[in-house]
């Protein structure tokens, strides 16, 4: 298992983080990405990697990052343009997966810019492809995208669970240990169907025959 935190330039729940750090921390990797250097100096992170084009992040911060990194050798960083095909956030996954990751835990993935929270959701697509768990967390949610059938924990602090199809129809979907039940659905782009469920067994499980389904833990 070889995982990576990677903490973005969205908002960024402190506490949802700071959970993310005490679980994964001691073995995982830290990528900042842009403005996310900001939160790794507001907590006193100091990440393995840092990715972006520095277009939203402080000169300061980005400065004394880099003069750590003249020092410390062990700090990497990966200067993008402005100018490009991918967002600094892609980047920073596709980073990851490069050195092998097996989780990747995003934090400031979401936030007022909901073009860069759709993308960064529809990211978890390449991730499910190339068979690495990822996950995206904030205050109210932790977002991931499975492929394939899977066996669903209860999340502690959630209420809620949705399952939502992502990129076309998710055929043969059978729920089981769930509040609403289903057995060889279709659901369909525009259906509402997997919205608020619950888990209420130990052994709750999605049976999938094919097509991406986003699973969405939720709270108020």
């Amino acid at each position: 298992m070889k995982s990576y935190i990677i903490i973005s330039g969205g908002r960024v729940d402190l506490y949802s983080l700071q959970g993310i750090m005490d679980r994964h921390l001691e073995s995982s990797r830290v990528i900042a990405v842009d403005k996310g250097i900001e939160t790794c100096n507001k907590i006193g992170i100091v990440p393995d990697v840092i990715v972006g084009d520095f277009d939203s992040a402080s000169k300061v911060t980005v400065g004394v990052y880099r003069k750590m990194a003249k020092k410390m050798h062990s700090i990497q960083f990966v200067d993008l343009d402005t100018h490009k095909d991918f967002t600094d956030t892609h980047v920073a996954i596709m980073h990851a997966m490069e050195e092998g990751a097996t989780d990747i835990y995003i934090s400031g993935a979401t936030g007022t810019r909901l073009d860069h929270t759709m993308a960064n959701i529809g990211l978890l697509k390449e991730c499910a492809d190339k068979g690495v768990n990822a996950y995206i967390e904030d205050d109210h949610n932790v977002i991931t995208m499975i492929n394939s059938s899977a066996g669903i924990s209860r999340l502690e602090g959630y209420d809620y669970i949705s399952f939502i199809p992502y990129g076309g129809c998710v055929t043969g979907v059978t729920l089981t240990g769930f509040e609403y039940n289903v057995e060889n659905r279709t659901f369909e782009i525009g259906d509402s169907l997997g919205v608020s469920n619950r888990v209420v067994s130990e052994d709750a499980r999605i049976e999938i025959e094919d097509g991406y389904m986003i699973v969405n833990y939720s709270r108020d």
